[in-house]
């Protein structure tokens, strides 16, 4: 029998707990909207259109801070290389996980 190897999951900067079908299951579900809707500003999806295909947005503080969650609209945003936003991603996961992500994609 072949052996199957355990993914985790780490998405939003914390592991989940499931493996990768469920989480495309959970992405196709409509979900993320859900998930993602205290995380929203006035103005975000055309912030989000202006980007080039190889950019994201760096945002301080960070969404997941408390200082952000008193005033998301506040948060200082820039775009920047995806590529930047990826290892600040993985650094972090390893810093409060203590858990490499591995690649986590080559921009």
């Amino acid at each position: 029998m072949r052996s199957r190897t355990s993914l985790r999951i780490h998405f939003a900067g914390r592991a989940w707990g499931v493996g990768h079908s469920a989480w495309l299951t959970w992405l196709a579900s409509g979900a993320l909207d859900e998930f993602y809707a205290d995380l929203r500003w006035p103005g975000w999806q055309g912030e989000v259109r202006a980007l080039n295909s190889d950019q994201g947005l760096a945002l301080f503080p960070p969404l997941w801070s408390a200082e952000a969650r008193q005033d998301i609209s506040a948060t200082s945003r820039r775009a920047v290389p995806m590529a930047e936003l990826l290892g600040v991603a993985r650094d972090s996961c390893r810093q409060f996980d203590g858990v490499d992500p591995g690649n986590l994609g080559a921009m």
